[in-house]
């Protein structure tokens, strides 16, 4: 019979450390992209913003389309691989970026860059967790992710005082460097799962102590899950919520603007909303935990519909619109640490590819969200109208929420529903 390794120390905790590490500086490097954009503008006039808006358009678009294929690729190439290529690549598409003379070389590095964050940031952050944990996968993750936003902090600092001294392309240079090493650091300490260290997993449940390799984790299939109304709900879920999120989230600066307050007032408004996100969220994983994703779900929609009928139906003032971004900074959260409990209503096996199109589902949501907001606001001349239509999709967001959002008759039986007596 195997023997496990059985000391005070559990290697699960390595490779939650080496998760932190990779979210923080994947903030650092990923997050302060758009801070180049008026250096890359200045250096090349005839590059116009509307050519260049392209490149974080491309991102989203590159992004979601290798999503569906997360799942895959890792049972092909495991955990470890991908995040070593995953730094390995950004780094080579801020290389493209450093040395680009024309749109069309950015937009080679946008696809590159678009393609690889899933490999080193949230989607790889939760599955890993989901191996390595059977309890407070949630709370896991968001403590990775809101100690890795502190990257976003640190690694803007770094980009305006780079941009200043240096120059847009050696910093994209050091950039990419920083990612490569740290992931070449990363790669060298995870682990694929447990039974690499000879053990099992932290706080498992009964399936998980009997189970010796992924397939044998309780839960369904993704051909499974696929085939049930709840995964359809799930993703639609998560379209429709993330389409009226960014919407808000990408229009509220303007918003302001358009009230007539200077870009100091808004500027110092809008940045509550990263700073709640974070405070937030450890406690909003914990509370998805201890909840369930459902009843996190239903607080999420209220806060945000609150946030809706502040904008669509009255003239905010300063102070209440650093209530509103506050709130928009605790609705950040769906997109944050929401997925692996979402996932596991479904059960850990295939709990990768389900967060995977998860994520895809909420960067669909993104590419059609904003656009969308924009017709209408041409349509209309009032964002109002929009806040008070994002009003009715937070309605739909609750029926699929409460109809199809629920763990899973097997959710807990390796085999999922093929295992749920009749």
């Amino acid at each position: 019979m195997e023997t496990t390794k059985k000391s005070g120390f559990h290697y699960a905790w390595v490779v939650f450390v080496a998760t932190v590490v990779m979210n923080f500086f994947f903030s650092v490097v990923y997050s302060t992209f758009s801070l180049y954009a008026a250096s890359i503008l200045t250096a090349h006039p005839g590059i116009s913003r509307t050519a260049y808006s392209l490149v974080p358009t491309l991102h989203s678009v590159s992004a979601t389309v290798f999503l569906l294929l997360y799942g895959k690729i890792v049972q092909k190439l495991s955990f470890r691989w991908v995040m070593l290529i995953g730094g390995l690549a950004l780094g080579v598409g801020y290389f493209i970026y450093s040395v680009a003379e024309t749109v069309a070389v950015f937009y080679i590095g946008a696809l590159i860059v678009g393609i690889f964050p899933a490999f080193c940031s949230s989607t790889t952050t939760g599955a890993l967790i989901n191996r390595w944990y059977g309890k407070l996968n949630a709370t896991l993750l968001s403590i990775s992710m809101a100690i890795g936003g502190f990257g976003g902090t640190v690694g803007a600092i770094i980009v305006g005082r780079w941009l200043d001294t240096i120059g847009y392309q050696a910093s994209f240079r050091n950039m990419g460097l920083l990612m490569a090493a740290v992931m070449i650091i990363v790669f060298l300490v995870v682990r694929n799962n447990p039974a690499e260290k000879n053990t099992t997993m932290l706080w498992p449940s009964e399936a998980d102590k009997t189970a010796t390799k992924q397939e044998e984790r309780a839960g369904y299939t993704f051909k499974q899950a696929i085939k049930t109304y709840n995964f359809w709900a799930m993703v639609m879920f998560f379209v429709l919520y993330a389409a009226g999120f960014y919407a808000a989230y990408a229009n509220v600066a303007v918003y302001m603007a358009d009230l007539g307050w200077d870009a100091t007032t808004y500027g110092a408004i809008f940045g509550v909303v990263a700073t709640v996100n974070v405070i937030t969220m450890v406690p909003g994983g914990f509370m998805a935990d201890k909840l369930g994703p459902r009843g996190t779900i239903f607080i999420l929609c209220v806060l945000y519909a609150i946030v809706c009928a502040i904008i669509g139906f009255t003239t905010p003032t300063t102070t209440v619109m650093y209530f509103v971004c506050g709130l928009i900074g605790v609705c950040y959260l769906f997109c944050k640490v929401l997925h692996t409990p979402l996932a596991l209503c479904f059960g850990s096996r295939d709990s990768a590819t389900l967060i995977s199109i998860l994520t895809a589902a909420v960067t669909v949501g993104a590419c059609i969200g904003i656009p969308a907001a924009n017709m209408v606001y041409d349509a209309t001349g009032s964002y109002a109208g929009l806040f008070r239509i994002l009003l009715v999709v937070l309605v739909i967001c609750l029926v699929l929420a409460f109809t199809g959002i629920k763990k899973m008759p097997g959710w807990d039986k390796v085999g999922g529903p093929d295992a749920v007596e009749k």
